[in-house]
């Protein structure tokens, strides 16, 4: 048997991945990481004589902060801009929470003592479209009715009453009409 082939190997005998391009915003990592949100999979970036890079990688710092967003929700005939946030990265990386401005109640029928903020979540192919919102960045979501306080599971039923638009007799006397303190 013989190593000779008729055709010539333009990789060597070994193939090398070709380096990725370098990301415009940061000098630590290529393009697809910091595209993809993928800092801590990614090696730790170094310098050109081996030593590791400790700043900060500046578009991972930038991710970290969410975006500020506005929606348009409709509840109860009543359309309101509620401005959110958009999460990139951590816990809620991919979705979107609002400002608390929603009344909520429990499967006991209590009300929640504050107002809650909704979750956006992104659409799937069989989403009801009723439930589907826009946001200022022109993205889709789909609003999320359930939510928590104190670990406590509520329902989101409506906007919530604020001192605006509270009744006078409700600011002096409490929320149940007894007294405040």
């Amino acid at each position: 048997m013989t190593d000779d082939y008729p055709f010539h190997e333009p990789f060597g005998p070994e193939y090398v991945r070709p380096r990725s391009a370098d990301c415009p915003n940061c000098p630590c990592h290529t393009q697809g990481v910091c595209a993809e949100f993928q800092w801590l999979r990614a090696d730790r970036p170094t310098y050109s004589d081996g030593t590791p890079y400790e700043k900060p990688c500046p578009c991972e710092q930038a991710a970290a902060e969410p975006v500020a967003r506005t929606v348009a929700i409709e509840l109860d005939g009543i359309l309101r801009m509620i401005a959110a946030k958009y999460h990139r990265t951590g816990l809620l990386a991919g979705h979107m929470l609002t400002e608390r401005v929603f009344r909520a109640e429990s499967t006991s029928l209590d009300e929640c003592p504050v107002p809650v903020p909704m979750g956006l979540f992104r659409p799937k192919e069989d989403t009801d479209p009723r439930l589907v919102v826009i946001d200022s960045a022109g993205e889709k979501w789909v609003m999320s009715f359930t939510a928590q306080h104190n670990l406590q599971p509520y329902r989101i039923t409506g906007w919530y009453a604020g001192e605006a638009d509270c009744p006078t007799d409700r600011k002096a006397t409490g929320r149940n009409g007894g007294d405040p303190s």
